[in-house]
């Protein structure tokens, strides 16, 4: 049976954790890379499903239902509801175009911005929603930089050691 928790600090610690496991996934499974083997994982260096490097930030929008505005193909080619994505898609962006997510309804509408008619989210503007960050301390979580036990410690430091809920580690959100 799995406990639902209801205070917003439980919340924002379950989803720092389980983003963490999300994205250290990659020591479990023997992930190694030209410049790091498991388990020295790095943000920078870890690959998801959608083909983009993909940060804490990322992970955590994932882990919460978030859905990528730009779709990468096996051959590396960028596109939004199979048509490629080109120079204009990019020009009104403050970041790059694959680093977007699809708002949803709790996004800062201050946040949003519009491509193609559909309404993104930069990644890190949602997972500090999700997580409860302050705007300034955002940057420290999501920096590519980040090693295992360095993210480790910012989340412990910041949202307290694990918590088992209902039996299981983070379950409950």
């Amino acid at each position: 049976m799995t406990a639902f928790i209801t205070d917003p600090a439980d919340v924002h610690a379950q989803r720092a954790w389980r983003g963490f496991d999300r994205i250290t996934a990659a020591d479990e499974i023997g992930y190694e890379s030209s410049t790091v083997a498991a388990p020295g994982w790095l943000q920078s260096e870890f690959r998801t499903r959608c083909g983009t490097g993909c940060c804490y930030a990322g992970h955590v929008a994932l882990d919460n239902g978030g859905v990528w505005v730009v779709e990468i193909t096996p051959n590396g080619e960028m596109v939004i509801d199979g048509t490629p994505v080109t120079k204009h898609d990019d020009q009104e962006l403050p970041w790059a175009l694959w680093e977007y997510m699809l708002a949803e309804p709790d996004d800062p509408e201050s946040a949003i911005e519009t491509v193609r008619g559909k309404r993104v989210v930069h990644v890190s503007t949602r997972a500090e929603r999700l997580l409860g960050l302050p705007l300034g301390l955002a940057h420290c979580f999501f920096a590519s930089g980040n090693g295992r036990f360095t993210l480790e410690r910012l989340i412990t430091d910041r949202f307290g050691p694990r918590n088992t809920v209902g039996g299981t580690d983070n379950e409950g959100v």
